[in-house]
Order: C-alpha cells, then sequence, then structure tokens
C-alpha cells in the first residue's frame, strides 16, 4: 500500500508537470513494460479503485496509460475490470461508458476509445505466456496452495471460475479477461503527402484522427530498428535512411467479447510486438502512434484537443444495477 501511494504521488507531479500552463502539450502519458507494466497496472488500479468514505472517486490524474505484456497475475486486473463493470454500463448508441449512478454524477461519461487502461500482449511472449505459469504454478505446489475461491468474471453475467485461473495467468494471457484484439485488414497503400523517411505509417496513423480504430503499419518487423542503436550513444538527431522493406497493412482494434469496460486487454499479432521484448519495433510505435490520437482527437485547427480530467462516478444503488444488467 505505502509503495502504491508512492507511485501515486509521482504519477500526480508527473501530471502537474506535464500540464504546467507554459507548455504548449498538456497531456500525461505513463507506459510501463514487463515488471515495469505491472507496477503500473496495480497503481492505476489503486487509484481507480480509490474511494472516499462518501463514496466519491478521483480523477484520474493521468491522460493515457499503456502497459506492454505487463508480468503481473490477472488477481487485480479482474478485481478492477468487475469495478468499472459495475460502476459503468457500455451506451453505443453514444459510443460511451456511462455511469450507472443516478443523480449529480450519472453524467459521468468517457469516450469508448478513450479507456483509463491499455494492456497490450504481444501474442508470442513466451516470457509471460509459457514462463509465468509455470513460475506460478510451481510457487503455489511449494507453499502448498491448492485451495481456491470461485470468483465471478468480469461481465459474465454471474459466470464464476477459480482464483487460481487468474493467479496463473498475466492479464493479457487470460482468456477471461482479454477483449480486443488487434486484426488484420489486409495490404494497404500507403496515404500521399508522408514527409518521414523512417516508419512512414507512425506520421498517417498520427497526423489524421483514427476513425473505425483503424491503423498502418509500414514495416517488416525484422529487427533492422536495433541496427540504429550503437552502445550507449544515443543521436536524437541521426538521419535513418529509408529500409527499402516498406510492408504496408491496416489493422484494426476489434472488441471480442468480455467485459465491455473502460480497460482494454488487447491481444496483439506478433507482426506487431514480437515477443517479450519487442514494444519499440517499428510496427509497435506506429500502433501506438494510433492509440495516442485515439486518446487525443485533433480538433478543426488540426491541434490536440484539450485534455478533460475524467472523474470514476459513484457506486451505483444494487435495485439500479440489477435493472441494468437485465436490459
Amino acid at each position: 500500500m505505502a509503495a502504491q501511494n508512492s507511485c501515486l504521488a509521482t504519477i500526480n507531479e508527473l501530471a502537474l508537470a506535464a500540464r504546467e500552463p507554459g507548455k504548449q502539450v498538456h497531456h500525461c502519458v505513463l507506459m510501463g513494460h514487463s515488471f515495469g507494466g505491472l507496477v503500473l497496472s496495480n497503481t492505476i488500479s489503486h487509484s481507480i479503485l480509490d474511494a472516499s468514505s462518501t463514496g466519491a472517486r478521483n480523477a484520474s490524474p493521468w491522460d493515457m496509460a499503456v502497459a506492454f505484456n505487463p508480468a503481473d497475475d490477472s488477481i487485480g486486473t479482474r478485481q478492477l475490470m468487475s469495478e468499472l463493470d459495475y460502476l459503468y454500463k457500455y451506451d453505443p448508441t453514444r459510443g460511451a461508458y456511462v455511469g450507472r449512478t443516478p443523480g449529480a454524477e450519472e453524467g459521468a461519461v468517457t469516450n469508448e476509445n478513450r479507456p483509463l487502461l491499455i494492456v497490450l500482449q504481444s501474442e508470442n511472449d513466451q516470457a509471460t505466456g509459457k514462463f509465468f505459469p509455470i513460475g506460478q504454478s510451481l510457487a503455489n505446489t511449494v507453499n502448498l496452495h491448492y485451495h481456491w475461491d470461485n470468483v465471478p468474471v468480469p461481465g459474465g453475467n454471474g459466470q464464476k471460475v477459480s482464483e487460481g485461473e487468474f493467479q496463473t495467468h498475466t492479464p493479457g494471457n487470460d482468456k477471461y479477461l482479454v477483449n480486443f484484439n488487434v486484426v488484420p485488414l489486409g495490404e494497404a497503400t500507403p496515404p500521399s503527402g508522408l514527409k518521414t523517411y523512417e516508419n512512414r505509417a507512425f506520421e498517417a496513423n498520427l497526423r489524421q484522427n483514427v476513425r473505425g480504430r483503424t491503423f498502418f503499419t509500414s514495416e517488416k518487423n525484422n529487427g533492422h530498428e536495433k541496427q540504429f542503436c550503437r552502445g550507449p550513444d544515443y543521436n536524437p538527431d541521426e538521419t535513418r535512411p529509408p529500409t527499402g522493406n516498406e510492408d504496408w497493412h491496416r489493422w484494426e482494434f476489434v472488441y471480442t467479447g468480455n467485459a465491455r469496460v473502460p480497460c482494454w486487454i488487447v491481444r496483439v499479432p506478433k507482426e506487431i510486438i514480437w515477443g517479450h521484448g519487442g514494444l519499440w519495433s517499428d510496427n509497435s510505435v506506429a500502433m501506438f502512434g494510433a492509440l495516442y490520437r485515439m486518446h487525443f482527437p485533433l480538433n478543426a485547427e488540426g491541434r490536440p484537443a484539450p485534455s478533460q480530467p475524467v472523474r470514476v462516478p459513484k457506486a451505483p444503488d444494487t435495485q439500479k444495477l440489477n435493472q441494468d444488467k437485465l436490459h
């Protein structure tokens, strides 16, 4: 708890620095990978679930949070998604998650493309997909931990499974939690007017608003980007020549079932994120560019719209919640 409070305090300080009036861009974007993803997702979950004695909940100090291949079990994520399913209902006509609470906070609305947390999981990440369950199962055997309670599946309409299922799988590798997949739409033609010479899909995804949750990638995921990190020295002004391996494809974030809440657990093809450490591949960066633009769409003047603080609604009364679940 103390560590989480310390991380929350750090996030608040970062958010204040990012939103300093003198800055042109006022966005606080959080990213974490592997154990960093564990710390990030746990801290954010703690912040979202935090409630005062009056039931009022904190506004999120961050604008966007993304965890890549987090090395964490799914127990906390299941709790978070269950709570969000308790607090929100999805409104397809508005394309938003709407608070269930009657009264002053009933208008608490979160755009469906601006979730509070995004977890991106590579489909061929053996560290979290293969070795993590082995390690957790071995630890349970050594600690003689064989009994698990049955817990509700988020959005499962009363379905319950053993909590051991969530303890031995990371969020992006748990079939009960994954609610989005990145789906290929086929080959694509590069948009005209691109100015960059490297990872041109990143520019294509950023320069205009994302439509239909679709985005471009433009490189063969063959590790060529590693050639440009020469030892400890990094020159941000170095001009990188074209790779000659452009391979344009279009992809889409598709809702595939499970809890429809403002927390995306996304399975990502290996062509975009290869293995546990492929988050900085060109295609992964291009995908992140699309997520960034979804969170911060351009206005009529072509500038990013200002961030709006998100306040998690109060808990609904049980009667209203049951009525919502029946419809």
